[in-house]
Parts: structure tokens; sequence; C-alpha cells
């Protein structure tokens, strides 16, 4: 089978939507000879910062010298980049290989889009050879096609509200999906801070015959570099200056989560060095977290979508540019939060282009439009995300800082038009690839 003609195949299947449960992915790993049990793995779920604590683990498990996979969703730009090894991205020809290989399974015994990106990653560290994966959870965590694994270590980063629809309407039903990934006698490591929370997945431990453990308190003071930041940190009982490629006090708490599974993992046979974890927490690279992609003007792209992350982007944005305004760009899928986010992004905006992404789940642009006039912001509307890019950069000098923000429908539409425009010489990006695509 050609590629392209497994990507169309694996992008079908979208439209049969999400299907929560276990038993189609426990029978289609079945067929596969269960791929998933030749690794060990840890399991990441949460709200916000799931995604930014498997890529600091892998990074860091990289870096300390284990044959490492991590399993990320959603992905910005190219399918590939949800399935990476510390040899980058899934070649082209494994890809279509699995797809040939199962596509008449995949037919007969209807798996959906989620479980085959599940079943290809596990498939994928297999044929690769992975150690240790991280695997990060798509939806909810109970029922999620990812729940099959059982991991060294489970982590639970920040509850908030988002896909409601799915997981239930308050923060309690949230969590209780969330928690459906706890396991007996596999530690949780968790960086929730409410106390009822806190509660609910203390007693699931308890339900589960395992323990519950806290991320470690680190000061979430930081100084905003070119390169992402610095911060103070102990590390083995001395104070040190330390660096990460992911920038905020937001990013700081997951670093704190990642401490907190290292020393679990170095207590259980995947010893990991204090050298390994300056480098990985360095060198990290997940894109479109408050990413610096260009100069005059100052190009910043990050994929907050919901209201929490609009805070903690915020918040980093006041930190690294104190008494600065940006231009915004920005469209989300639909959600019932928009008031809330718009009025988050008030205070930093000195003008916005509101825009689209392509998706039969994307927000209607009138509610993303009466949300900027209720916050207040003056604003251009472009249906178009190529457009709105295009107009974005219009308006700012060279002095000016752009900030493109939204879903990663809206970012991975916006990283394609600015390779474009780098290509034609139009604008300077710093880095030849945003996502480091490969292959």
């Amino acid at each position: 089978m050609r590629y392209d003609d497994a990507i169309k195949f694996i992008y079908n299947l979208e439209l049969f939507g999400i299907k929560m449960g276990l038993d189609n992915i426990t029978r289609f790993l079945d067929h596969l000879g269960n791929p998933q049990d030749s690794f060990q793995s840890i399991h990441v779920a949460g709200t916000n910062g799931k995604g930014s604590v498997s890529s600091l683990l892998f990074s860091v498990l990289c870096k300390a010298g284990y044959k490492t996979g991590v399993f990320t969703s959603p992905h910005l730009v190219d399918f590939r980049e949800r399935f990476r090894t510390d040899a980058g991205n899934i070649d082209k020809r494994s890809l279509a290989e699995f797809v040939g290989q199962n596509k008449q399974f995949i037919i007969d015994a209807r798996i959906t889009f989620f479980e085959i990106s599940t079943a290809l990653a596990f498939w994928y560290f297999r044929k690769m050879g992975v150690e240790v994966a991280v695997v990060e959870v798509g939806l909810g965590g109970r029922l999620d096609a990812t729940n099959v694994i059982k991991p060294k270590v489970s982590v639970i980063t920040h509850i908030d509200f988002d896909h409601t629809k799915n997981l239930g309407p308050t923060l309690d039903l949230i969590a209780r999906e969330k928690a459906g990934i706890i396991k007996s006698g596999v530690p949780l490591v968790t960086g929730e801070k409410r106390a009822e929370l806190l509660n609910l997945f203390r007693d699931t431990c308890k339900e589960r015959g395992t323990k519950m453990f806290r991320s470690v308190k680190i000061a979430r003071d930081f100084e905003y570099t070119a390169a992402g930041m610095r911060f103070n940190l102990k590390l083995n009982g001395s104070d040190e200056k330390l660096s990460s490629s992911l920038a905020g006090a937001h990013q700081i708490d997951n670093i704190g989560i990642v401490l907190k599974c290292v020393e679990l993992l170095n207590r259980d046979s995947l010893p990991v060095s204090d050298k390994a974890i300056r480098g990985g927490l360095k060198n990290c690279h997940w894109p479109a977290r408050f990413q610096k992609v260009a100069a005059k003007p100052t190009i910043i792209l990050d994929a907050a979508h919901n209201a929490d992350g609009t805070r903690a982007l915020v918040a980093t944005f006041r930190k690294a540019y104190p008494a600065r305004k940006a231009l915004l760009l920005c469209g989300f899928l639909e959600r019932p939060d928009l008031d809330v986010i718009m009025k988050e992004y008030a205070p930093i905006t000195k003008r916005a282009v509101l825009t689209r992404p392509d998706s039969t789940r994307a927000a209607e642009i009138e509610g993303v439009v009466w949300a900027a006039v209720g916050a207040g912001i003056d604003f251009d509307v472009k249906l178009n995300i190529g457009e709105a890019v295009d107009r974005i950069l219009q308006i700012a000098g060279k002095d000016d800082i752009v900030l493109m923000s939204g879903s990663h429908y809206t970012l991975g539409e916006a990283i394609k038009r600015l390779h474009a425009l780098r290509d034609q010489e139009r604008i300077k990006l710093l880095t030849a690839d945003i996502t480091l695509l490969n292959g």
C-alpha cells in the first residue's frame, strides 16, 4: 500500500467519530500479537499539560540512554508527529505497511481513528525495539484506547473543563474518568492541586492497592530566555540554575511531575541520572508551546485552546514581554468557554485577527466574534487561516509581537502558511521546520 492511500484510509475513519471502550482495541491488539507487552511504559492523563509532560519524559529517558517512544495527540501538520522514537517520527514506509497488513481487519472490526492510532503506536514501538514508551491518553482515561497498558507509573496532570460532552459537566466527573487509568500496584503521580480532586485520586489509589505521589515542588519563578527559560531547582541536594526549552510557570509545574516520575523510576529498575534530567529538560522539543519561530516581527505559536491553557499562556507572555501587547491570531474548535478565553486574552491584545480552522468541529465564527466584542478586543475576521496569517503579518511592524493561538487545527494550518511564506522568501523563520518533520 502507498503512504498516501494509507493516510487517506486512516483519516476516513474519523467519519465514524469517537467510540469509548476497550473491547475493540483489545481485539485489535490481540490480532497484532499484543505489542504493548513488548515494552515498559508510563501513562499520562490530564486536561492541560499531559502533552508537555509526555514530551519532557520522552526527552529525559532518551538522554538516559533508553530506546524510547512517545505517543501523543493531536498532531499539528503531519499525522506522523504522533509517533516518535529517538530516531524521529514514524517513517512513511512503516505506516503504510501497518495499514496494508491490517486494513481488512480494521474494516471488519470497525476500528476507529484513535484505536488505529493507538495500535499503530504500539506496533511501531515493538518494531523499533523500544524499551520504554510514554503514552498520552487521548480522551478521559477510563475508556480511552490507551488504557490497555500496565505502566510503571501513571500520571494525572491538572484537571479542568474540557470535552465535557464526553466526560461530564463537572470537575468531579471529569476527574473520575481520568482516575480510570489508576491500576493496582502502579503508583500515581499527580500535579493536581484541588483538595477535593486529590482526595478522589487518593481514595481511588487506596481502593486499587497503590499509592499517590504529589509532584515535586519547585518555585514557579523563572527567567525567560531566547531558548525557553531558566529556573532554580534543588537537584540531588544542591541548588542549580537549570534550563528548559519549554517556558512558563505551568511548565515548571509539569517539570515537577517529571521529577517525581524519575524518582519513582529510579526505585524501580529504570535508573535516570541527574545529567539525563538536565539534558532532557534543556533539549525537549514540543512545538507550539510558547514557541518563538520568527523575529522582526516576533512570531510566537501556542496551542492554548481552553480557558486554563489561555491563562497559562497570558501569564507566560507577561513574564516574557512585560508591559507589551500582542497582535493575536486565534481560531477554535466548538467549545462553551469562548467568552472566558477572549477575556483572558484581552489585557495582552492590541488587535486580533479571528479565524476558523478547517474542521467540522470548528467553532462558528459568530461565536468567536461575539466573544471578542464582549472582551473589548478590536479585530478583523478572515475565515481562511492562510489569509488570516497574511493579514496579521500585514498589520505587524518589525517590532511587534504576533501571537498565534487556539486549536491544533488552527496552529497546524498557520504553520503551513508560515512555511510557504518562508519558501517565498517573504519571512525568515528561526528554524527550517517548525515541527521537525522527518522522512
